[in-house]
Parts: structure tokens; sequence; C-alpha cells
């Protein structure tokens, strides 16, 4: 998987939105009908929600809440909101200020006996860089035991994370725009095979000393890179079904959603989709608009619009670089995701004045919101796309009712 790709769209949009919602300032009451799944019977749902997020600022970003404990522990816990669920990237990663002090941290060593560093750079050059420590995460009634967990922007590491990027550093709930990532990609580690025999990956690092002064690049095994939780759960543990509501083009304060681990598995996640898609190994599928094929396309609720480079849609104007479109009414445009298997999906979408939207600052549900990406090859379907949605992804080599992963289904 290609994390700095999408991430590049996702961070950035995320620091203009920032900006745009804090000048417009204002606020309304918040109606009695929001959009809402409900959560369905069973230890394998949990609620998600879109909301305005921590610092009150974000658009299209969901969340949920996570617990970790101390490995084996039921009373060394520690439950975290506002922790954005990312399709888009792979493994827990926390803010370690957020971290209460007297959990002990279980940090992951390299084969040297020193912390192993775990880096995510991204294109724009932001990063998070932290080290690895293992918690029992749980999730609703499941759990993933000593999962390795990246500890974002942790003080006593901070100093050599010039071995990541030396551009911007998430390592703040400002920054970040969350407590935390979720990623629950279509894979089972951020690198997988490369990190375990090539030293050179740019993912991991290791402490040269116990005081970690400094460190250098590093091989990881596979049960120590940063992890996706679900393939570590006793059972449900094949893929999982995200279920949001529809929201109306005009956008709603907040919805909420529900997340079910499992694919076929139990009453909750045995529907058929009517869309099957299987991606490459690395997750992609090819998306046609316009006549045009996007070879580089992928579902990501990371990403908080549409993204993708169409030259006859205008882009916002202002003070500052601006990467989403504003055209002067609506567009609404037909696509197709085409699987690597050929099963085609037919898609609408579309597609509002970015600045006009941002003018009713309350709103964090947008579903019309949409950009360029700056790769012509690339269809980047980020959270709008989930809305209204009921949609499977099959985590990679493991079976289900509907197929072998990694696919897309909805």
């Amino acid at each position: 998987m290609n994390c700095s790709v999408k991430n590049f769209v996702q961070w950035i949009t995320v620091t203009l939105l920032s900006v745009w919602i804090a000048a417009c300032g204002g606020g309304s009451s918040v109606p009695a009908n929001l959009p809402t799944v409900e959560v369905p019977a069973g230890n394998n749902a949990i609620a998600v929600t879109v909301d305005r997020g921590p610092t009150g600022n974000s658009v299209n970003r969901l969340y949920t809440s996570v617990t970790i404990c101390e490995p084996g522990s039921s009373s060394q816990c520690q439950t975290i909101n506002h922790v954005l669920v990312d399709t888009g990237s792979t493994g827990l990663r926390l803010l370690a200020s957020v971290i209460r002090p007297d959990l002990k941290l279980n940090l992951q060593l390299s084969a040297q006996g020193f912390p192993l560093l775990n880096c995510i750079q991204f294109v724009d050059t932001s990063f998070a860089w932290g080290p690895i420590a293992g918690f029992d995460l749980k999730l609703g009634g499941k759990t993933a035991s000593t999962l390795p967990t990246q500890l974002i922007g942790d003080p006593a590491t901070a100093a050599l994370s010039a071995n990541c990027a030396t551009g911007l550093p998430l390592n703040s709930v400002a920054s970040l725009g969350a407590n935390g990532v979720l990623g629950l990609s279509l894979f089972k580690q951020d690198c997988g095979s490369n990190c375990v025999t090539n030293p050179r990956n740019g993912y991991y690092f290791r402490c040269t000393t116990a005081s970690c002064t400094a460190a250098q690049a590093s091989v990881a095994s596979l049960i120590q890179q940063v992890s996706n939780p679900v393939p570590r759960f006793s059972g449900d543990n094949n893929g999982f079904v995200l279920n949001l509501p529809p929201v109306d083009p005009s956008g709603a304060i907040r919805l909420n959603g529900t997340l079910v681990f499992g694919i076929g598995t139990q009453a909750n996640n045995q529907d058929v989709p009517a869309s099957v898609l299987s991606t490459s190994i690395t997750g992609r599928i090819t998306t046609v608009l316009s006549g045009q094929p996007l070879t580089n396309s992928f579902l990501d609720t990371g990403s908080n619009a549409l993204f993708f480079d169409a030259t006859s849609i205008p882009l916002c104007t202002g003070s500052e670089p601006i990467r989403f479109y504003c055209p002067p009414t609506r567009i609404n445009r037909s696509a197709s995701m085409i699987g690597t298997t050929g099963a085609t999906a037919p898609v609408n979408l579309a597609v509002d004045n970015a600045l006009q939207l941002f003018a009713s600052p309350a709103n964090a549900v947008l579903p019309t919101l949409a950009g360029t990406f700056g790769d012509s090859q690339s269809f980047d379907w980020g959270l709008p796309f989930f809305y209204g949605r009921r949609v499977f992804l099959g985590i990679e080599k493991e079976t289900s009712t509907v197929g072998t992963g990694p696919f897309y289904a909805f």
C-alpha cells in the first residue's frame, strides 16, 4: 500500500479546512434527527461518528473510541475517543500525549535489544514518528492482544525524528486532527515482507543504545510491525463492514454509523453485496471517469473528500493554495469502478462549491466535497463515497462468503 500518496491529500486538506472553518466561526443548534445507522446486536459491532473532531474544526472525518490495556490486564485500561478510522493506512497509532502516564509501555525491541521505532512519511513531507509499544486493543467485544502500536510524538525519541522526515510532524491533536489513527486497511501489516529482510525500508528504525540517543535503519518481523487489529481477533477476523447513513447534499452537523467486524461470520454481517471488486496486491482498482481509466484508484475513509483531477472543474481561489473544487453550480458525474477480475460497479458522484459548503461551519458532514489529487492516474474515493453505503473490505488472503481478500464490495 502506498500510504504516502493518500495521506498527502488527507493531511493537507485537513489543515486548510481548519483555517477556513475557524475563520467562519458561528454555529447552530443540533437537529433532533441526525443521519443514523443503529449499532446492530452482536459482540463484533461498534459505533462510529462523523463530527467536528477534538479541535472542533474538522469535516468528513470518521471517528471511533478505542480501549487499550496493559497486556493481559482487565483493570489497567484507558478508553480514547476521537480516533480516526482510516481504511487507507494500517495499524493503531496513538498520540503519546493522550496515553495515561500510569499505563506501562511494553516497548517492542529490535534484535539488538533496543527500542524499535516506526516512521510514516507523506508526500508533502509531513510525517508520524515514534516507538512501538504492545497493548491489548479492545473494540467492542473483540480483542487484539499485544497489538504493536505506534506512539506518535513520544518525547523520549522526538529528537530522532529527522530519520523519518524534516517536514511537518503530526505529533499533536491540532496537527493530526484526532487523538490517534485506527488503520483498517486491506492489509495485515503496515509494511509486510519487505521490512522483514530489507533494513532500508523507510518504515522501521532502531535505537542504537538503551538511552536511544541515536537511531539507524532496521528490519522488523511481521509480528513486530504496526498491524491491522482485525486479523488478530480470535474470530470475525476476515474483514469488516462499514455502514454509514445517507446524507442530504446540503450536509449535516454530524452522523452516526456502525463498524461490524467479520464478513459472513454472524447474523449482522451476512448481506451479499451487489458489487465485489478484487484489488491489486497494492490495494488498487481502476476508475473510469469521462472515458479515462484511472488505474491507481482506492477507497479511503481517511481522506475527507473525493480527490481526482478534472481540468473542466474550476478550483477554488484564495490567498492560500486551495485544492478543492468550486464550480458555480453542482456538477453531477457518472463513473465506473473496475476490479482486477473485470467486475464493474457504476458510481454517481456530485461536486459542489467547497467555499459555499464551508460557509455553514456547523456542518461536519459534506457529501459533495471534492478536490484535485495531483495525479492523473488516481481517484481517491474518500469518506463521501461511504455515505449511504454498506461497504465490505476483505483483508488480504482471508476468505469469506464474499470472496478472498483483498477486495472492496458494496
